[in-house]
This record gives structure tokens, sequence and C-alpha cells, in this order.
């Protein structure tokens, strides 16, 4: 058997080969209260039982968490611009040389817990081991893992260095993030009835999933808390204050009121918008009869439950020129009918200004226009940005053909550009076709002749008994919380922390992509925010 331990921001596939001399070690720096996390890659076993222990002075730890990880398909790359590489209707697309590996390859993503012995299929094993150390006090730590397969066993040690530096709890003052997930999704991946008991359990399970992800901000689809009989809209309060209470209870603050429209007939070309829960032109007399019914019951139980400060509404996802006109009557109809809700749509262009409070473009056309959105931040509005199946390339995102850098460098650029919210439509957006750990490229999307690149519906895994974290989505969590030590430092020492800041990134398409160079400045911040406290 041949054992090595690995850094976890470093990708690694299902072909990965040992490099010699075999590591054994590895010294990690890390703020107290977060998770000491590092890879484990096993060849050569000689038994499907695998026996994983973590010690402490000889004595095993008890609230460490081992996962099995699991490759996935990356059956075409990203493209130079966004989509796939092989798109059809995308025009100098390919190739792209920003790319970990071409595609076709399997890569670990997925991850799945396993307890201290446990079985496995092959003779190779790709391990992620969790020591969380939210109530270890600041100081040098030792620990030794040992692997055991039949007669052989190894061990690895493991030196964390855990400096006297909290990360904020997520909440009303932390950064605000969302991940759009699919309710639906929830029901039929596990199998289980949507509204359900065991639905709810489950619902609870992928609250918890987020809220360790750092998200503190959730969505609620109109559709799935309004029906219309005899042109009347009625809300199902009951519902939507169960919702809120599952997210409130798992520590997420910020309620996103879902779209009130969506483009007439589904067409991008539309210049019109319908109402997202029934078909009707949403700026005609009809429209507007209903969403005055949608906005006062809402406005109701907002005021009832005192939500008015984490409420953000959607109009209708990603408003262009071409439907600027109609758009901009909507949010005059829903401002009216819902006042004083600051609205928030993925939207960059300058034709909507007035019309939206919170910004959100993607990270290229933000990084291109960042005079005129920081112009509108001096106005009063908030800018937050998102990244989806574009953009490709050099560009910041979290696509499984891309270095596990990328997801974690959206937090250091949300405070490098002084962002106020990261937004991604796709936490579990699995389509029907769709096995997630045996399909990432999605052809067709939207009935067109693109497909979605590698891992963009998803995040996360429906796993067997609930939702699995992915290597990607730690690596998200992690920039979050980098994101708020950042902006403590930038507060109380303002040059240390620019100087920090601009060694790692300086734009959305200029940033370091060695991890041992990233592994000193995320040093560098722990060292100067411990200098700080002395």
């Amino acid at each position: 058997m041949q054992i090595e331990i690995k850094d976890s921001l470093e990708n690694i596939f299902q072909d990965s080969p040992h490099h010699y001399p075999l590591k054994k070690h590895i010294e990690l720096d890390v703020a107290s209260g977060s998770i000491v996390s590092f890879h484990v890659l096993a060849t050569g076993l000689t038994d499907n039982t695998i026996e994983c222990h973590i010690l402490e002075n000889d004595s095993e730890l008890k609230n460490t968490q081992i996962f099995e990880l699991v490759s996935v398909p990356v059956e075409e790359n990203t493209g130079l611009l966004g989509f796939s590489e092989k798109s059809a209707g995308m025009q100098n697309n390919s190739p792209n040389p920003y790319v970990i590996r071409k595609a076709p390859f399997r890569t670990y993503d997925a991850m799945k817990p396993v307890p201290s012995v446990f079985t496995v299929q092959n003779n190779s094993l790709a391990l992620r081991i969790h020591i969380p150390l939210k109530n270890t006090p600041a100081g040098l730590k030792k620990y030794r893992v040992t692997l055991k397969s039949g007669k052989e066993s190894a061990t690895l040690d493991v030196t964390v260095n855990v400096y006297p530096v909290h990360i904020p709890p997520i909440g009303e003052k932390s950064f605000k993030v969302t991940n759009w997930f699919s309710y639906e999704n929830i029901a039929s991946r596990h199998k289980i009835k949507m509204w359900s008991p065991q639905w709810w359990k489950m619902l609870e399970e992928y609250a918890k999933l987020m809220a360790y992800g750092r998200q503190n901000t959730f969505w609620i689809p109109l559709s799935l808390i309004f029906s219309v009989k005899n042109s009347i809209a009625t809300l199902d309060r009951i519902r939507l204050r169960k919702i809120v209470d599952v997210f409130t209870k798992a520590g997420l603050y910020y309620i996103e009121g879902g779209h009130v429209a969506g483009r007439t007939d589904g067409k991008w070309e539309a210049k019109t918008f319908d109402l997202s829960i029934h078909k009707v032109r949403a700026t005609s007399a009809e429209g507007y009869k209903l969403l005055s019914q949608i906005g006062k019951q809402l406005i109701q139980e907002i005021h009832q439950n005192n939500w008015q400060k984490r409420w953000i509404q959607h109009i209708a996802d990603e408003p262009t020129a071409d439907n600027a006109v109609d758009y901009r009557i909507l949010s005059g109809m829903v401002r009216k009918v819902m006042p004083a809700m600051p609205i928030l749509d993925a939207t960059m262009d300058p034709s909507l200004v007035g019309a939206v409070d919170h910004w959100c473009p993607q990270i290229q056309e933000y990084q291109k226009h960042s005079d005129f959105f920081n112009e509108q931040k001096k106005l009063g509005d908030k800018v937050w940005y998102y990244s989806c199946c574009f953009p490709g390339g050099t560009w910041l995102n979290r696509l499984l053909d891309q270095e596990l850098l990328r997801p974690l460098l959206l937090g250091w650029a949300g405070a490098l550009f002084n962002l106020d919210g990261f937004l991604h439509w796709g936490l579990n957006h699995y389509v029907k076709i769709q096995n997630p750990f045996e399909m990432s490229v999605i052809p067709g999307w939207g009935g067109g002749k693109n497909a979605l690149p590698p891992g963009d519906t998803h995040i996360i895994y429906p796993g067997t008994d609930g939702p699995w974290s992915s290597l990607r989505f730690e690596a998200q969590r992690e920039g979050f919380e980098d994101y708020e030590l950042l902006m403590i430092l930038k507060k109380k020492q303002p040059a240390r922390y620019a100087k920090i800041i601009k060694k790692v990134i300086t734009g959305f398409d200029n940033y370091i992509k060695s991890v041992p160079i990233f592994r000193k400045q995320r040093l560098a911040l722990l060292i100067a925010l411990t200098d700080n406290k002395r």
C-alpha cells in the first residue's frame, strides 16, 4: 500500500499518480474556529475494508469527519468565453488553454461521509479529512492519521498552527451569499414527496449545509407559495412561514422573494415579461391585478413577521436592453405594491438604472464597467456579482475543470472590489436527464445549441441519506471565511490589508494559481490579525 497526504486545494484526479518521495507530513495554518482539511491518496490497497483514525497524543479524536472522495466526469471543457468548448452556438470559444486538464477526464469532487471503518470497491482511495477547531485554543497542534488495509497500515502526520483569529458567524452582518436551489430536486433526488414530513427534514439538512458553506440568503420561488384560481392569487402563509423558519433556525438571514415574472413564452429574445405564477403579460391590466394581490399578501406577511429588514425582492432574471422598457414598467409596479422592499436582479445593462436597488452583474461585466457600477454605489445602490455558464477562460468561476483556488478566490474578489454579495444559480439544479455523478455537461441548454459547462448546474450532490458537500463547495466556503477576515484587517490596518490582497488577486481574471504561494499569503493574513490583537 502506498499512501501520501495532499493539500486540500490541489486538484486530484481518479488517475492521479503518486509523487516520490511520498509526502507523509503536512503543516497547515488555520484560524481558530475554522476547519483543518487535507486529502489522503492511497493506492495498492490489499483489502476492501479500510480503517482510518485521527489521533492526538495517541487518543482518537471524536469530532473528526472522514469523507471518501467520489470522482465525477468532465465530458467537455469550459469554453474560452463560456458554455462548453463544443457549444455550436458559440464562436471563438475554443480551444481554452486555461483548464486544469483537457477533457474527457474524471476528477474528485463529491464528498461521501464515511465512518472510521468502511469498505471500498477499488484498490485505490482518496479521502478528505476534517478536524473542526470550534473550541480549540490557539497554539501548535499535532495529529496523526492511521490508515489500515488488510495487514498493511501507514501513518501520516499533520501539524496545525491555530491562530487566535475568529471567523464571524453567518447572519445579518456577514457577507451576503446565495446559491439558488431546487426545492423539487430535494424531493425527486431523495425519492420523497414534496411537503411531506420527510421532505421538511431533508430541507433542514440542505439548510444546514448551506449555512455551513457561509450562505446567509435563501430564495423562495413564488410558484411554491402562491396558487391561482379564477384569476385570484392566494398565498400559502403557513408554508411560507415554515420555509422561513427552517432557514432561520439554520442561521440564514436574508429572504429572496422569487421572481415575479419571466420572459414571455420563455424566449430569450422576448421584449416583454409574463408573470411567473400565471401566464399573463406582467405589465397588462390583468397582470397588474394579480401582481397587486401578490404584493399585498406578501407585504402583510413581511410586516406581521418583522421581515422588513430581511426581505429582498426579485422581478425577472437577467433583463437586458432589449426588454428594459417592460422591465422598468414592471419595476415601478412592484415598487407600488411592495413599497420599501429592495429589488435585486442579475442586472448589468446601464439602461436599467433606477429600476433596481441591488445590481448583480456577471464578474466580467462588472470588471469591464466598474466605473459605472461604482457610481451606482455612490448613489446608494448595492452591487453584487455572479458567475454561471459565463465566464470561461481565465476568469474566476467554480467549474469542474478549473483550479480549486478559483471558487475560493471569489471571496477575495468580493473584498478586493468592495462588493455587497455573491449569487450563483446552481446549488442543486440537476436537470431531469442528469445523474450528477455521471453527467456534468448539459447539452442543448434551453433548447438551444449551447451546453452548460462542467458542474455549472450544481456545487453539492444528492447523497444516499442527505446532501453531500464537494471540493468546490468547501473551497468557496473557505473563500468567504477569508472575506470576513480580510474586511476585519482592512478596517484595522488598511495598508497591510492592501499589501496582502494585491499579492493574491488584482482582478477577477488576474490572480495567483499556486497553492503554496496562496498559503503564504493566507498565513500573512492570520499573522496580521494576530499582531493586531496584541
